[in-house]
């Protein structure tokens, strides 16, 4: 005999003892892929929900921010001499951003394309801080 021979007649010993359990496992593995194959799905169907649930959270935690930290009025429109072209109220302030990023959490749960409006609306989780910082840093 042969080195490849006897090589090849203990692979098919071992593979002839295994058979059992292999099985065991494969129909074991087959289940656990169909049940992960189903939640997938949900979860693929349920991605706008989960990407729009952070997004939503940290738009509200921001308005808050804004709320405890902006003055009563607040600048909008930075001039280059360092004054604001026009004053609103705080309210507004921390209202009309928080608008903005509900529309685009609004179009993410409606569009079947969901990557666009969630990058959209995490630029517009931009627009708090970038009131705070220049009514609070002004040039």
């Amino acid at each position: 005999m042969n080195f490849f021979s006897v090589i090849e007649e203990k692979w098919i010993m071992l593979c002839d003892k295994t058979r059992p359990a292999r099985q065991r496992m494969g129909s074991a593995a087959k289940k656990t892929g169909s049940v992960l194959h189903v939640i997938g799905g949900y979860l693929y169907r349920m991605r706008a929900v989960f990407l729009a649930v952070p997004v939503a959270i940290a738009a509200v935690w921001l308005a808050i921010l804004n709320m405890a930290r902006l003055p009563d009025e607040v600048g909008i429109d930075l001039q280059t001499s360092g004054g604001f072209s026009m004053m609103i109220p705080k309210g507004l302030a921390v209202i009309a951003p928080l608008a903005v990023t509900a529309l685009c959490i609004l179009m993410i749960l409606c569009s079947k394309k969901v990557a666009y409006p969630w990058l959209i609306s995490i630029f517009t989780l931009v627009l708090p801080v970038l009131i705070y910082v220049t009514n609070a840093y002004p040039a």
